[in-house]
């Protein structure tokens, strides 16, 4: 059992932090009560601003509350829950030990693990920490995405088990995607281990290979 500190869902909503432009988002979640519809595109009562913060492949969003403490010296408190926006406030259970096509129960639903989390600008500035995107990015611990198997109810109080492990001949963790990604993008070794990968999404696996072909060109 893998515990699970908060479960949050977020309307969206227009936030000032000061920027010039508009800022819209659901980034400022909050736990629900009792039990909530879990579909293939995420919780019923869960918004997105923009399309490329959901979908199948993002239906959930969890982070680790135990990389909360990377930003302590930054900030004068630290959040509780969905610092970063994220649906699932996970106990310890991060970047390093989660592998693309690990499969879990969550209540009634079975959820997958689908995507790495490429951090934007609205944390970052909601925060006032200005390299905060950067210092994320090259950690590789930005959080990651869900997508949904079998839709169900999720009660406030669920937690998550793991049951079904990933095919381990092409094992890869979202700590190692996002050290691709981020820190080693012209390590054609690596690109193409990860390129066999058959858990990612499309859109990933369109990155990765425009990542190779700008690496071949050296």
């Amino acid at each position: 059992m893998i515990p699970i500190y908060a479960i949050s869902t977020g309307k969206i909503e227009k936030l000032d932090y000061g920027q010039k432009r508009e800022m819209l988002s659901a980034l400022n979640k909050v736990p629900f009560s009792g039990k909530m519809w879990l579909s293939n595109t995420g919780f019923v009562e869960d918004e997105q601003a923009y399309k490329d913060h959901g979908g199948l492949h993002k239906a959930l969003c969890s982070f680790s509350k135990a990389n909360y403490t990377m930003y302590q010296e930054d900030l004068a408190h630290l959040p509780e829950y969905a610092m970063f926006g994220e649906n699932l406030t996970l106990e310890d259970l991060d970047e390093s030990s989660v592998y693309y096509g690990n499969q879990y129960q969550l209540g009634e639903a079975i959820i997958e693990v689908s995507e790495m989390r490429e951090p934007c600008w609205k944390i970052q500035t909601k925060y006032g920490i200005p390299d905060l995107v950067k210092r994320m990015s090259r950690s590789g611990k930005t959080g990651f995405y869900f997508r949904v198997l079998q839709e169900g109810y999720v009660s406030a109080n669920d937690n998550l088990e793991l049951i079904q492990e990933a095919e381990a001949s092409t094992r890869l963790s979202v700590q190692e995607s996002n050290d691709i990604y981020y820190n080693d993008r012209k390590n054609i070794e690596r690109l193409n281990y990860a390129l066999k990968n058959p858990y990612l999404s499309e859109k990933r696996v369109d990155k990765l290979q425009k990542l190779k072909t700008n690496a071949l060109k050296f």
